[in-house]
């Protein structure tokens, strides 16, 4: 058993952003960051599919503290390799347990032990950097008959030594990985096929476009807030600045009622209007043996089908959480400011943005991490556990991974803002972090 003072689960953009705020402000103190993969990045040390790319531009998503220096979209090799670059210019990398899995954290006695596969450690803090999704687990929908296809079935999140060359390709999903993939993979693929249950919003990034992270911080936030402000008018200027947006491929919920796929350089849009890429907005009936029967009988022939139909939604990683020997369950629990949960003391997450970018949040939520931390050190504080209090929590946006899940997320949440970053930045910067909603001991 090795004791250390801070924990950090996951190498990803929120690992790399809470060592870098955690080494600056406390260089005395010791933590690792356990990382069950054999290498950093997280999403994009994992993501190998054709055409994998960021859906959010590369100024907001790089960090402030190493700004991005490329184009405003980037292939995923490359978002891995700005990540590498960033651990090693910060002396990261040389706290990362690689091949390592973290199986349970229990509280007890003022302090956390992490049983992993491999070493277990004893820490005054723990700072969960998993994301908000199961990586190990892919939503994998299973139809009718799929016994009886000849072709091969592949998931975007397994993508392993996949051959289209020349077959005929079925996609099946309508989310930001179908519409990024699909451009991808036509030129080599005899024929590409979207097959969707509805039509999903798709808008075009200009790859050559230049910006700085502020300003593409407004541009965002005000495209999402007008969309929510004037829904009929906006819904009305997205369907006329685009002529891919015909009567059937109109979606049926509101512009950002899920967050919007992209297609670079129109990428995407070309490829449909050339007829490259065909759309199907059908729910499947079941499998053929050459193909995909829908419902309204239409069969699509295909080689290879390929699930885009994402991930499974996950808090803490699936790791089992005990406070004095008791299982914590998520739904039973208050998110406090998105970043803890009542009843499980010193005990911190990351939790994005719905409209905005991943690592915007990841650095705030770091800098409140160390702000609390510094409170406790000076005082001599043992720990600070949030109450259950807040109000009912509902999903601020319908995508289907967080509605399929809703009852692994907290019941209620407590001044928790996922869709404003101004005023989380705010917030979180002068608020007091004694603010009556968490117990200091």
């Amino acid at each position: 058993m090795k004791k250390i003072d801070v924990v950090i689960i996951g190498s990803g953009i929120a690992g790399i952003t809470t060592a870098y705020y955690l080494q600056k402000n406390f260089p005395n103190l010791s933590y690792v960051i356990i990382e069950a993969r054999s290498d950093l990045g997280g999403t994009w040390d994992q993501m190998k599919f054709p055409g994998v790319r960021s859906d959010t531009d590369m100024y907001t998503y790089g960090f402030s503290f190493n700004p991005w220096q490329g184009s405003i979209v980037a292939q995923g090799r490359d978002i891995k390799a700005y990540l590498t670059d960033t651990a090693k210019k910060f002396n990261i990398r040389e706290h990362i347990l690689f091949d390592t899995k973290v199986t349970s954290l229990s509280w007890s006695d003022n302090q956390w032990t992490a049983r992993t596969s491999r070493n277990d450690f004893t820490s005054k803090y723990v700072i969960c950097c998993t994301g908000s999704r199961d990586y190990t687990s892919p939503n994998f929908p299973k139809f009718k008959d799929e016994n009886k296809y000849q072709g091969e079935i592949v998931h975007t999140q397994d993508w392993g030594d996949v051959e289209f060359k020349g077959k005929s390709v079925a996609i099946i999903g309508s989310g930001c990985t179908a519409v990024t993939m699909a451009p991808a993979i036509v030129k080599e693929a005899k024929k590409v096929t979207l097959v969707q249950r509805s039509a999903a919003w798709i808008v075009n990034v200009d790859g050559k476009e230049k910006s700085t992270r502020r300003n593409k911080s407004f541009e965002t936030l005000m495209d999402y807030f007008h969309s929510r402000l004037f829904k009929k008018s906006y819904k009305k200027m997205i369907i006329a600045r685009y002529p891919y947006y015909n009567n059937t491929n109109i979606p049926s919920y509101d512009y950002w009622d899920q967050r919007p796929a992209c297609s670079l350089d129109n990428d995407y849009f070309d490829a449909v209007k050339l007829s490259k890429v065909s759309v199907e907005h059908q729910e499947i009936s079941n499998f053929e043996k050459n193909g995909i029967k829908l419902k309204n009988g239409k069969v699509i022939e295909c080689d290879l089908t390929i699930m885009a139909t994402g991930l499974n939604a996950q808090l803490l990683g699936g790791i089992d959480i005990l406070v004095n020997d008791k299982k914590i369950h998520m739904n039973d629990t208050s998110w406090y400011r998105g970043m803890m949960f009542s009843g499980i003391p010193n005990l911190f997450a990351h939790t994005g943005y719905i409209n905005f970018s991943w690592t915007a949040r990841c650095e705030i939520v770091s800098q409140r991490i160390c702000r609390t931390l510094k409170y406790m050190e000076k005082k001599r504080l043992a720990s600070c556990t949030p109450k259950y209090v807040g109000k009912e929590s509902k999903p601020s946006i319908e995508a289907n991974y967080v509605l399929r899940s809703v009852d692994k997320f907290p019941s209620r949440t407590y001044k928790f803002y996922n869709s404003n970053y101004y005023l989380d930045y705010l917030i979180f910067k002068l608020t007091r972090i004694n603010d009556g909603a968490v117990d200091f001991k």
